[in-house]
Formats: C-alpha cells, sequence, structure tokens
C-alpha cells in the first residue's frame, strides 16, 4: 500500500524522479511514508532514462533500480493522495479510477486548486540540461509540499 503516488506518462522520468526526491526528503526527516510512482501508458520493466539516473546522482539519490509501471488499481484505492505532472493524467485517473478522483491532484498546483499552471513538463528525448531543470522544478514543488506531508505524521 502506497501513501503518495506519483504519475506520468511512462514513469521513466519525471514521476521517478519525484518518486526519489521526497522518499529522499522523507528520509532526512525521519517520516515513514510510502512513496511510489506509475505511468499511465508504461510498459512495464523499463528503467528510469539515462539522464534521469544522472541528475538524480549528482543530486545524491538512486533511482537506478527504478523500473516502470502501469497503474496498479488496489495501490491508486490505497493511496492517501495521488500527484501527476499534467492535467491529462489528473483525467485519465478520474475516468478509470474515479474513486480516487478527490485524491488526485497535479503536483505543481497541489494543495491549491487544480491548475493548468502546475504542469510540469516531460523532459524525456532532451538534453541532460532540462533533466536538470526539471529535476530542480520538481525538488522546489515537494519542498513546499513537505509542511503538508509533516503534519500527517503528526495526527
Amino acid at each position: 500500500m502506497s501513501s503518495i503516488v506519483f504519475i506520468c506518462n511512462a514513469n521513466m522520468c519525471r514521476s521517478p524522479m519525484a518518486e526519489g526526491i521526497l522518499r529522499a526528503e522523507l528520509r532526512k526527516r525521519g517520516i515513514v511514508e510510502k512513496v511510489s510512482s506509475m505511468g499511465i501508458h508504461a510498459f512495464e520493466g523499463n528503467g528510469a532514462t539515462e539522464n534521469a539516473v544522472e541528475v538524480c546522482r549528482e543530486n545524491g539519490i538512486d533511482i537506478s533500480s527504478h523500473r516502470s509501471r502501469h497503474l496498479v488499481p488496489d495501490e491508486l484505492k490505497n493511496s492517501r493522495l495521488i500527484l501527476t505532472m499534467e492535467q491529462v493524467q489528473v483525467d485519465y485517473v478520474s475516468i478509470f479510477f474515479p474513486q480516487v478522483a478527490d485524491q488526485t491532484f497535479m503536483l505543481g498546483s497541489w494543495p491549491e486548486q487544480k491548475s493548468r499552471r502546475g504542469t510540469i513538463k516531460d523532459p524525456v528525448g532532451k538534453s541532460i540540461e532540462v533533466y536538470r531543470k526539471t529535476f530542480s522544478l520538481l525538488q522546489r514543488t515537494i519542498d513546499r509540499l513537505l509542511p503538508e506531508i509533516s503534519q500527517w505524521t503528526q495526527h
């Protein structure tokens, strides 16, 4: 059972990086919270892209053992929070898993209202510099979420 699930398209760039970042940040704070990632169009078992692994490694995070996964219904149902990279992924989850629609949001706009401004663009096929910018955006966004997530463990 996961408490927080990150979702992107192929589960090879953004969501594995976000999973790695949040897991590392929670570990630093001594917070035990399950974190995972999936993709709406993922093929099972692919590794994270070379650039995603490298950028995470540069920041002290190891995602080299990551393997892509398609959406896992039971895991979604048992999640406290589902965070996507784009509105299309929120829509996909809401259509195919309506029972979790109320806990599905775009990472870039949570905990505020849903907004297309919160889109975190896919770096796949782009340069390492684009991946570094994506990592930095994910890091800043996750840093903003940490106080909210930290409160869960205090209740």
